[in-house]
């Protein structure tokens, strides 16, 4: 892709992705388990079809889960199906996801097994809404998925006759911001598709990439910076492990692209200047990072070669981090960018969908800022 296209709701998001490369993967697993492009859209249409089927147009949809291929799926079978994904917190205690549930109007559940108890108790509540409720875990996803295929090839067109008001609420999503109690922000697929598009105009990625999903994909940060921008340039996403799987992650998928917050980026960092320190290398990769910097001033990069060791810890294919929800450490920014690895700080709100500013591929300076992307439930930091 030369240049970014114009993308105004997720169905031309999907289309765009899938057009540009249908058999390219779009998700890596385990065991080599790869999926593509064309088989996910597949899927999409799949899944919305059989939500149709069950009445649900126009209906709120709650979707919970950890970062995985069953809540991307829906993601896109909701909001493309004309419904609207209400997507919450996996690690919400019982009763706060039951609060936000009745809160919302939605009538429908996706769940992973981890709810299952809960989901299963709450429908047999008196005051409850919720009517339909699929388990990710089950085999009751699948079942739907091959019901829509199966409505599909029998000429059911309910999806395709689908009008996307792209003004409409697609999204609600609950944050807290300063107070404690949560507030209802209610999105549009054009307010997120104008949003990856700006962006894309600045930083550029390529279907060769490969990102690490590691945040909360429920998060409007995670979900619009990897999920669905990695999607927008045809890229490649892997799901993270877990915390202490991150190293181990981004060596096994070869990652290139990585969202992240400030702690896990200067965690690691701190680990790779321990292990120079212990092999007594300190004074020599300051020497060679102040050679490198001066060839760079002549346009001249050696920093993949010269950091090759370095580099290898984050499996040698690492260039570029998209970070925020806190400040970091200036030589923290400095130290990656002198190993080839370029950070990119971005500052928004879930509200805005939600980025406002941040630092180009082009154009960055490093420094401490207290104004970097504003998470759920943090508080609002004044400028250093």
């Amino acid at each position: 892709m030369k240049s970014p296209e114009i993308v105004e709701d997720f169905r031309q998001l999907i289309n765009i992705a899938e057009r540009g490369n249908p058999n390219h993967i779009v998700y890596k697993f385990k065991q080599n388990i790869e999926i593509k492009y064309k088989d996910f859209k597949e899927d999409i249409k799949a899944m919305s079809t059989a939500l149709l089927s069950l009445k649900l147009e126009n209906q709120k949809i709650i979707l919970v889960g950890s970062n995985r291929y069953e809540w991307c799926v829906s993601y896109l079978a909701i909001t493309t199906g004309n419904m609207c994904v209400v997507p919450l917190d996996r690690a919400l205690p019982d009763v706060e996801l039951k609060k936000l549930i009745k809160r919302s109007g939605a009538t429908s559940i996706i769940f992973e097994n981890k709810h299952k108890e809960f989901v299963e108790n709450m429908q047999k509540e008196k005051d409850n809404n919720i009517k339909t409720a699929i388990n990710m875990d089950s085999k009751e996803f699948k079942e739907l998925l091959q019901v829509g295929k199966e409505l599909i090839q029998m000429g059911d067109t309910k999806y395709d006759e689908i009008v996307i008001d792209n003004k409409k609420m697609s999204i609600m999503l609950f944050t807290s911001g300063t107070t404690s109690e949560p507030k209802a922000v209610m999105l549009s697929q054009y307010n997120i598709c104008s949003n990856i598009t700006a962006i894309g105009r600045y930083v550029k990625l390529y279907p060769k990439d490969t990102l690490l999903s590691f945040l909360p994909i429920h998060h409007t940060f995670e979900c619009t910076i990897t999920f669905l921008f990695g999607l927008y340039w045809g890229a490649s996403v892997a799901f993270c492990d877990g915390l202490k799987y991150i190293q181990k992650n981004l060596q096994e998928y070869k990652v290139s692209v990585f969202v992240a917050v400030p702690l896990v980026l200067e965690t690691m960092y701190k680990k790779i200047q321990k292990a120079i320190e212990d092999k007594g290398k300190t004074k020599l990769i300051n020497k060679i990072s102040k050679i490198s910097n001066f060839l760079l001033k002549l346009k001249i990069d050696l920093r993949k070669i010269l950091f090759k060791e370095i580099l290898n810890n984050f499996g040698g294919n690492l260039r570029v981090v998209l970070y925020g929800a806190a400040p970091m450490d200036k030589e923290t920014i400095i130290g990656y960018n002198n190993f080839g690895i370029e950070l990119i700080q971005g500052y928004g709100l879930t509200e805005t969908s939600p980025v406002i500013s941040a630092e180009t591929d082009k154009k960055k300076r490093p420094r401490i800022s207290r104004t970097s992307f504003r998470q759920f439930g943090s508080k609002n930091r004044k400028s250093k």
